[in-house]
């Protein structure tokens, strides 16, 4: 039992499966557009703004508190545990908290590695951080 509208029933059937309205436009095309060339367009592009940031001051006293105590737990790990437990680590804490607090000079805070693969580990128990902030403290003073 096939006829045309049994036809028309199945195709329907499949855009029954579609959910929701659909409708189609035929192809639109717009005409091509020509300035003459003595009109220009100029978009006007904004910049952007200035990034304003201003610079965290911290008290010199409150930033040698901070690396008075950095060294005394690296003195209390270096009492507990020996000289060689976590050298790098140490080491690397340290030359990070030396160069971001003194600059360029806070590389000098390796010596201490080197004590400790030198053999002479208990070298480590000196306060080179703070040794170093206090130096770029009476340098930046004069």
């Amino acid at each position: 039992m096939t006829d045309d509208a049994g036809e028309s029933r199945s195709g329907d059937g499949d855009a029954g499966e579609s959910s929701g309205l659909s409708l189609s436009l035929p192809p639109i095309t717009l005409p091509e557009v020509r300035l003459p060339e003595r009109v220009r367009l100029a978009f006007p592009v904004p910049e952007p703004p200035e990034k304003v940031s201003t610079p965290i001051r911290v008290d010199a006293s409150w930033g040698l508190v901070a690396v008075a105590v950095a060294d005394a737990l690296d003195a209390v790990a270096v009492a507990w545990a020996g000289p060689e437990a976590l050298a790098w680590a140490r080491a690397a804490a340290g030359v990070a908290l030396g160069v971001a607090l003194v600059g360029a000079p806070g590389l000098l805070y390796v010596w201490e590695l080197l004590a400790i693969l030198g053999g002479i580990g208990w070298l480590a128990l000196a306060p080179t951080l703070t040794a170093l902030v206090l130096v770029r403290l009476v340098a930046d003073s004069r």
